[in-house]
């Protein structure tokens, strides 16, 4: 893989939550090995005006169903669901695999978001997007996860996860 792919297998309890989040400027490839989960994903959608990142931006839900194993999905950098969540239902396993890697340095720095209930009136959403279909959400102050979930790396070769008293087992290649 040369550096410029990571692989990485989320060995999930039920209940367990990989909360909302993106991979900025890269594409994803996630199978399920056993078990189910439910999936929840969303696009940015594309308004004349940006507005902070900090502040509820439209994006339109791109998947919201059980997977069950052995399902796959692809993220791409602007479509397919690049802003997503994972909740284990079963045990489960998600094997990830990452193109270009997560690199701050090079921009793609993970970024955590939360539904939000406000609503923008003063953005003009595209003709073609119904209103009734927008979630808006927002980014979590200096990319940092939702408070109680931790990752411990493990010299580089694992990821440990958790959220409250949730548990996600991560192996990185």
């Amino acid at each position: 893989m040369g550096g410029e792919d990571a692989m990485g297998i989320f060995c999930m309890p039920p209940s367990s939550v990989i909360p909302l989040h993106n991979h900025p400027g890269m594409t994803v490839l996630s199978k399920l090995l056993y078990g189910k989960l439910h999936a929840e994903s969303y696009d940015w959608i594309d308004v004349a005006d940006p507005t902070d990142p900090l502040k509820p931006r439209p994006a339109r839900c791109v998947r919201d169903r059980e997977m069950t194993a052995p399902e796959t999905t692809i993220l791409y950098p602007d479509r397919g669901g690049n802003i997503h969540t994972f909740r284990a239902i079963t045990p489960c396993a998600l094997f990830d695999v990452l193109s270009p890697p997560y690199s701050a340095e090079n921009g793609r720095d993970c970024s955590y978001f939360q539904k939000s209930s406000v609503k923008e009136p003063s953005v003009v959403l595209p003709s073609e997007i119904d209103s009734s279909e927008v979630v808006w959400l927002e980014e979590l102050e200096d990319h940092q996860p939702p408070e109680g979930f931790v990752v411990a790396r493990d010299g580089g070769l694992g990821v440990y996860t958790s959220f409250e008293k949730m548990r996600v087992l991560a192996t990185l290649y």
